[in-house]
């Protein structure tokens, strides 16, 4: 009762200070997170879980967590000073951002390059941080946490990101469409963090952040901002922070700041059995994993970003069930136009032609629906060679895209179904304008 007391106590001091004007919303023109207290902190844990535990648990479960001192024994960890890094890798070149409060205006995102060895003598007096990928020859000493090494993390690894500033950086409120685990190797970092069920109420932008200064938010302006429950992480040089698909996050760092994100697209086939070993008398039993595993000895392939549309859509979030796709779905799902425009009978041409290769790729069973098993089949290289490198982030359409899947059942408003057999319906009906040629064989791809 006395704790209660205290804590109603606290939330009326709160509310009262964080507004000087009644008239104005709690938080306006203030900090983000200043519209009311936190929920809690994200788990933290002391162990690193086992691959099954951590995709059931946190990946699957879609649950953050923070793996205190994780990174401590990695050799990134003990070895990236500015002297080594520069003496071993400064003639890499990087890519560079301008200014420290992230805004992702088109100059902004498209960065600039510079010798590695440039930007070590630079960085500490001047507002610029490096935003690439992990050089390649830095690969083999940085690791991939124990929680990944089987099941199938490594297999969809998408990218990487090396974030390095002289600290104060403060990124945009965004989320991101792929499963990744931040590691912090120097400073420390600071996450404000929301479930991605706000995501629909919220004002993104075309370039994929959330519309507002996270300095000084207007909650007049953006009154959805006030609903927004949210969880604080706070990451300590040799912790790592696991932030699932879409939730939302905003992140400030300080001190001299060293970070490596590894990305992977979440996928529903985890591989219990690579994880498991069997004994001389017959008994399976969870394999003893190593502690780390170095990122050079696995492929990042971008042809994973392009894959991941299709399995959204075959196996929404909501859904029940995956959902079993016809040709002619696949070749909706590929077709990409403007915003506000109907495709082009070129688009057409084209998305027929890459949607058919595609199917026929997967439909290795030769019937009329690629299921999701056959869907994971696929080698990467073909989305890849087919799509090739893809954008950054995502638009409004891939935004609009991901909200329509709230309809009942895990419809969306293309009309794809998971094949009659399973109570759903296929889009064989569906108006495209494409003469009715038959599938190219599978051989020729």
């Amino acid at each position: 009762m006395i704790f209660l007391k205290v804590t109603i106590c606290a939330w009326c001091c709160w509310a009262v200070t964080a507004s000087g004007d009644d008239d104005l919303p709690v938080g306006h023109k203030m900090k983000l997170g200043s519209h009311r207290p936190m929920e809690g902190r994200v788990e933290e844990l002391d162990v690193v879980p086992h691959p099954i535990d951590f995709y059931e648990e946190y990946s699957l479960g879609s649950k953050p967590v923070v793996l205190k001192g994780a990174a401590r024994n990695m050799p990134a960890f003990k070895l990236w000073s500015d002297k080594y890094m520069k003496e071993n890798y400064g003639d890499e070149e990087v890519q560079v951002e301008p200014g420290k409060k992230e805004n992702r205006t088109r100059v902004a995102m498209e960065g600039t390059s510079m010798g590695f060895g440039e930007f070590l003598d630079e960085y500490n007096t001047s507002d610029v941080y490096m935003v690439d990928g992990v050089p390649k020859p830095m690969t083999p000493e940085f690791m991939m946490l124990r929680c990944t090494l089987c099941g199938g993390y490594t297999k969809y690894l998408s990218m990487t990101n090396f974030w390095f500033s002289s600290g104060g950086t403060k990124s945009v409120l965004h989320n991101d469409d792929a499963d990744n685990i931040n590691c912090v190797l120097s400073g420390s970092k600071e996450f404000f963090m929301a479930h991605k069920k706000y995501e629909k109420d919220l004002p993104f932008t075309r370039s994929g952040h959330v519309g507002i200064d996270v300095d000084a938010v207007d909650l007049i302006q953006t009154p959805s901002i006030r609903k927004l429950k949210w969880w604080l992480a706070e990451i300590e040089a040799g912790d790592c922070l696991f932030i699932p698909h879409f939730w939302l996050h905003q992140v400030r760092s300080t001190g001299r700041n060293l970070a490596v994100n590894v990305w992977w697209h979440f996928f529903r086939n985890f591989n219990n059995s690579e994880c498991m070993t069997t004994g001389e008398d017959g008994v399976e039993t969870r394999q003893e994993l190593p502690q780390y595993a170095p990122l050079a000895d696995f492929t990042i392939n971008e042809g994973e970003s392009h894959r991941k549309r299709y399995v959204e859509a075959m196996y929404p979030t909501n859904a029940r069930k995956p959902r079993k796709f016809t040709k002619k779905d696949i070749i909706a799902l590929t077709i990409d136009a403007g915003e506000d425009d109907l495709p082009s009978k070129e688009q057409l041409k084209q998305a027929k032609e890459i949607g058919t290769k595609i199917f026929n790729a997967g439909n290795t069973n030769g019937d009329k629906y690629l299921d999701l098993k056959e869907l994971y089949s696929i080698d990467a290289d073909l989305f890849l060679e087919l799509f090739g490198e893809p954008k950054g982030g995502y638009g409004l359409e891939d935004l609009q895209e991901r909200q329509g899947e709230e309809e009942i059942d895990g419809y969306d408003d293309l009309g794809q179904g998971r094949g009659p057999e399973e109570g759903g319906e296929t889009t064989e009906d569906l108006e495209l304008d494409f003469d009715d040629e038959a599938s190219q064989p599978r051989d020729e791809l």
